[in-house]
């Protein structure tokens, strides 16, 4: 990466060693001294990492000092982590109870203690030769000892509202708009191709994704086409990922299984005689064999049909066009000024600030009427009212760095973030381009890597890494923000991908048909080319990528010898923290070397994958925090899912009857679960209440699910509680008239939707969160009659929803509905028919 982050990684570092776990281990094991040894040379070192950072942009000589002290420091964390595993280890044999040399080995927990002590020993004293190394040239630096300061990190007010794209568009692009729209709605004449295809061509970062979101919305152009279609399609052209796209964004309908034979045919149907509007937004592909395999299929819609391509090539524009392109130009310099002080200044703050309107001025003068670079930058600034930030803007080296006008900006943008946002922005960059992020999924990836840290020991790490999402959202280094019930979606623009590639590109190695190359400073691949990683770089590179830490297949492995060479790779892959599947497999279980992954700690295969088990080496797994099974669903979860201590985060998709005890229910580390899609599932289990630290529970699509356990008043912790499209479910639990004792919860926020049989609201949840339930939604559950009396005395309760139930709207009716009194309280009410 550009940066070492050599002080971050040294940090997280120290505290591992200084943790009592880490410290209890060493002692049983013999092993203090050396780790005491390596503290001191770590924390010698660690004194001067301030001043290094600081100066490595100017001296080559510091920054290659920092690179390889940033490796050694890798290999550190890699033996701390063996501690870790070993510890979680014995703590499972400890917690089950079982001492048998067979559960032993199906853990992997070393037999022989004294060939284990002889190993690591041998590991850190290599470390701390390699440290003492490092910290001998430290002297030919002159570098000064300052203290790091990690006991806080000041977070700045975020604006949600404010992100990426409630700006672009919002000034100097209405003419551009009002034209494009004539363009596609204009009647085709006798001679014009079919379809017509409009390009729109213009530099990055001028706006031309949400110029044609704002045309593919705008009614005038829903009205004159029959169907509308829009797919991103970024750096691949190929069939078997396109077409899915658009048969998606046309039917809604995931097409992950069929082949490409089959996928032709679908489309073919899906534009059978409609005209149609297909939006094909960033196309770089420069191959006009890869388009005219396409075009014919496009043809098949009805006459007037047309197609609008965004891209910044002016080879697809002669490849793919049909019709004059449409230029996009810069934005003028007035509405470069509006948009930055609309981005930059709060309201009415302007004429409180004149100097920094002249400063800001000229920020905007070095930005060149790029739009991208004037919001990234007002958003930067946004309440910031120092003289003294404005003009570290404004005279920044970066804008003499070559470029035009967008990346000098970004960078800019980026080197004002704090440390540890840097990280995490730059690893999100292993992630394909037009990928759809989730926030809670992210800031599992995140975790796996030791990103997300907190000096408050009270403060939940989850918590703190959405904290990190909303602010790189806010200073616009994701987009497109949607917040969904159960958490938010966004991306990242394909400039800031750019960016954050070209700063990561020491680690980071992208595969491809066209690059099989990985340097030996590579610890994240992503892999968009399946065949080329299995068959021509790794033969290459055979054992020289022990220390790669993620991997990513955003290609499918459908291939007949795809499960051989997947299964080989895991042997070259001993230090993993990451793998994802994100785009399925043929696979119906994950290979069983697997299990000898001990670093992992997020697996994901919620792709449209056909995994059918688990392995039993998964259970090996201690240290995994995240665990995403989706798809097809598996035939049945293991009990041996128990012995999974570490786990955080589990995404189920099973199609079992019920969950059996002894099971999910000993998972004590859990803090969220989704259990989605499980169409048979008729119980949950009934040790739930084994959850101590569930925070957050989802239940979806679950069709067949009749009640919830009696075990659920029992889950403490649990602050979100989401269950919807659960047709046959019966929300009261069993045996809940029968109870008398009320458990005090925690519950802030809950959301009953699609509950289509359900007649009864559940007391013992309500009553059980009187005092700090804030939240409560009931959508689309037709069948319930009315709030129970506990509504009452929900003192906290701030917010309360109900839509498409219409006997409880009824009732509910401000003044004269009969639950009225019961909900009179709540600031805020929105019931159909009376928003309030």
């Amino acid at each position: 990466m550009a940066e070492s982050f050599a002080a971050e990684i040294a940090k997280s570092l120290l505290g591992k060693l200084g943790s009592l776990a880490v410290q209890e281990f060493c002692l049983a094991w013999g092993l203090e001294a050396d780790l005491a040894r390596l503290e001191e040379r770590l924390s010698a070192i660690n004194a001067v990492l301030s001043d290094a950072e600081k100066q490595q942009s100017r001296n080559d000589k510091i920054r290659l000092w920092l690179q390889t002290l940033r490796e050694v420091l890798y290999d550190a964390e890699d033996v701390l982590d063996e501690f870790e595993c070993e510890t979680l280890r014995r703590q499972v044999v400890k917690t089950t109870g079982s001492t048998s040399s067979k559960v032993r080995r199906s853990l992997g927990l070393s037999s022989n203690m004294i060939a284990f002590r002889l190993r690591m020993g041998h590991k850190i004293k290599s470390i701390i030769e390699r440290l003492s190394e490092i910290s001998s040239l430290k002297s030919d630096f002159n570098l000064h000892e300052h203290p790091n300061d990690y006991s806080s990190v000041l977070h700045e007010e975020i604006v949600m509202n404010r992100s990426f794209e409630s700006f672009f568009g919002l000034i100097g692009r209405d003419g551009d708009t009002e034209r494009v729209i004539n363009l596609l709605v204009e009647p085709l004449r006798d001679g014009d191709a079919h379809p017509l295809v409009l390009p729109m061509v213009g530099m990055g970062g001028l706006g031309k994704t949400a110029l044609a979101k704002s045309v593919y919305d705008n009614e005038i152009v829903k009205a004159h086409f029959e169907l509308k279609m829009e797919a991103c399609v970024s750096d691949s052209f190929s069939l078997k990922l396109v077409i899915p796209k658009i048969i998606k964004s046309a039917t809604g309908e995931i097409c992950a299984n069929l082949d490409e034979g089959e996928l032709r045919q679908k489309l073919v149907t899906v534009l059978d005689g409609r005209k149609y509007l297909l939006v094909l937004d960033d196309v770089w592909n420069e191959d006009p064999q890869k388009w005219l395999l396409l075009k014919p299929l496009l043809s098949k819609g009805a006459f007037g049909s047309k197609i609008l391509v965004t891209t910044r090539s002016q080879r697809v524009v002669e490849i793919m066009g049909t019709v004059t392109p449409y230029n996009l130009t810069l934005l003028g310099q007035r509405d470069c000024l509006s948009l930055f002080y609309k981005c930059a200044f709060k309201e009415r703050q302007m004429e409180l600030y004149p100097n920094l309107v002249e400063i800001g001025k000229d920020i905007v003068g070095k930005c060149k009427q790029i739009p991208l670079a004037v919001i990234n930058l007002g958003t930067q600034l946004y309440g910031k009212t120092d003289e003294k930030e404005w003009e570290s803007v404004r005279d920044s080296d970066k804008w003499e760095e070559k470029g035009d006008g967008i990346l000098p900006a970004l960078k800019i943008s980026y080197q004002r973030l704090p440390t540890h946002l840097k990280r995490c922005f730059l690893y999100s960059s292993i992630f394909p381009k037009d990928h759809l992020f989730s926030d809670l999924e992210l800031v599992q990836f995140w975790m796996a890597h030791g990103l997300i840290q907190s000096s408050n020991p009270n403060e939940n790490l989850e918590d703190v890494g959405l904290r990190y999402v909303r602010e790189l959202i806010s200073k616009c280094f994701f987009q497109d923000y949607e917040d969904w019930i159960f958490g938010a979606l966004f991306k990242m623009h394909d400039l800031m991908h750019d960016l954050a590639s070209s700063l990561a590109q020491n680690e980071y190695s992208i595969i491809s048909s066209q690059n099989h190359q990985i340097s030996k400073t590579t610890r994240h691949l992503s892999i968009l080319d399946s065949d080329s990683f299995f068959h021509q770089t790794l033969p290459k590179f055979t054992n020289k990528l022990p220390h790669v830490r993620s991997i990513l297949f955003a290609t499918s492995l459908e291939a007949p010898r795809c499960k051989t060479d997947f299964e080989k790779c895991l042997s070259e892959f001993k230090h993993l923290r990451s793998l994802e599947l994100m785009d399925g497999s043929e696979f119906e279980s994950l290979p069983e070397k697997i299990g000898a992954l001990k670093h992992l700690r997020y697996l994901s295969f919620a792709g449209y994958s056909k995994m059918k088990r688990l392995p039993k080496s998964i259970f090996k797994l201690q240290n995994l925090q995240a665990l995403l099974v989706g798809a097809k669903g598996l035939e049945e979860l293991p009990k041996d899912i128990r012995y999974m201590i570490n786990l955080r985060f589990l995404f189920l998709v099973t199609n079992q009857k019920r969950f059996l005890e002894g099971g999910i229910g000993c998972l004590e580390c859990l803090q969220t679960l989704f259990i989605v899609r499980c169409k048979n599932l008729e119980f949950l289990c009934d040790d739930m209440q084994g959850l101590r630290s569930l925070r957050k529970l989802v239940i979806a699509g679950c069709e067949s699910l009749i009640s919830l356990p009696q075990s659920m008043k029992s889950l403490t912790a649990l602050e979100e509680l989401y269950i919807c499209d659960c047709e046959k479910l019966n929300l009261m639990m069993t045996e809940e008239e029968k109870e008398k004792k009320i458990q005090p919860l925690s519950l802030r926020i809950v959301f009953f939707g699609w509950l289509t049989t359900t007649i009864t609201l559940p007391k013992q949840l309500l009553e059980g969160s009187k005092d700090s339930l804030q939240t409560f939604i009931i959508g689309d559950c037709p069948s319930i009659i009315e709030l129970p009396e506990c509504v009452s005395n929900l003192k906290k309760l701030q917010k309360l929803q109900i839509r498409h139930c219409p006997r409880l709207s009824k009732r509910c009716q401000r003044g004269t509905g009969e639950d009225w009194q019961k909900i009179a309280h709540i600031p805020r009410i929105e019931v159909d028919l009376d928003d309030s």
